[in-house]
């Protein structure tokens, strides 16, 4: 059996205090970052400052707009990796489509090696759903999204799908976790140009390129577990529709003919405590 590893983006995210959002169209660099993001050698890396505070002012800066964003679509491939009880690290692959209308409604769609799941949010009641097994559970919900994620996570251990996205902008970013910031270069990542950073904290090592210009969304994302000697990684894509129409029914759960409704309990062990 797998020893699956355990992400530990919420625990990264949440230490941070760090919410979130893209046109599908190629962007450009402007002309300043890209007189700043010259290569970065691996010479000039070592010598720059551990802690520079552009690399924190970005976090914040990114945070920021993506708050301000009341709809978006966000699509988005995964891979994460598991570690076999050989010692051999394989990786499971996920693609995730994320709705959100804020303040109270979301519908998240997720495929991957276990199927189809999901989750729908309308402002009044939440419902978790498998489509594979055929399942779902529906339940009273917080007044907003942000309640939600909480109340997920606290309540049921539940990661609620691209909880970054969340967590990310939700207040100011606490710099004292991170044990390095660091700028590395303008980068290209599929049609976008993206300034690359790289941060360190306990546990964790983690890497982040977000758009330049206005838009400063995060285009992909890098983390490694550094508790574990396999070093397992989870990293991410990010495609985004901003302002994105949604037809009412988005937010509306409706059940197969023959799928059963479940009750959905408390958990009774904390996060990460058990194999995904």
């Amino acid at each position: 059996m797998p020893r699956h590893y355990h992400r530990p983006i919420r625990g990264v995210l949440i230490a941070l205090g760090i919410s979130a959002v893209n046109a599908f169209a190629q962007t450009s660099p402007d002309p300043a970052s890209a007189a700043a993001a010259a290569p970065v050698t691996a010479s000039a890396v070592a010598a720059q400052p551990e802690r520079q505070q552009q690399a924190i002012d970005a976090l914040s800066s990114m945070g920021r707009y993506l708050r301000s964003l009341s709809r978006l679509d966000v699509t988005t491939t995964s891979a994460t990796d598991a570690v076999l009880d050989s010692g051999q690290t394989v990786s499971f692959l996920h693609e995730t489509d994320l709705k959100v209308e804020r303040p109270n409604r979301m519908r998240a769609d997720i495929t991957g090696n276990r199927g189809s799941k999901g989750l729908i949010y309308d402002g009044r009641t939440f419902t978790i759903f498998n489509t594979s097994e055929g399942y779902y559970s529906k339940n009273p919900a917080p007044a907003t999204i942000d309640l939600l994620v909480r109340e997920l996570s606290t309540v049921y251990n539940i990661d609620t799908p691209l909880a970054d996205l969340f967590y990310w902008g939700n207040g100011k970013v606490d710099d004292a976790t991170l044990t390095s910031a660091l700028f590395i270069g303008l980068e290209r990542v599929d049609t976008r140009w993206c300034n690359h950073y790289a941060y360190q904290q306990q546990g964790a090592d983690w890497e982040l390129w977000i758009q330049s210009g206005a838009r400063q969304l995060p285009c992909r994302m890098e983390i490694v577990d550094t508790t574990q000697d396999a070093r397992p990684r989870h990293v991410v894509t990010y495609h985004w529709k901003l302002n994105p129409e949604f037809p009412a029914s988005t937010f509306t759960f409706r059940p197969a003919a023959n799928a059963k409704a479940i009750e959905l309990k408390p958990a009774t062990h904390t996060p990460y405590e058990e194999s995904e």
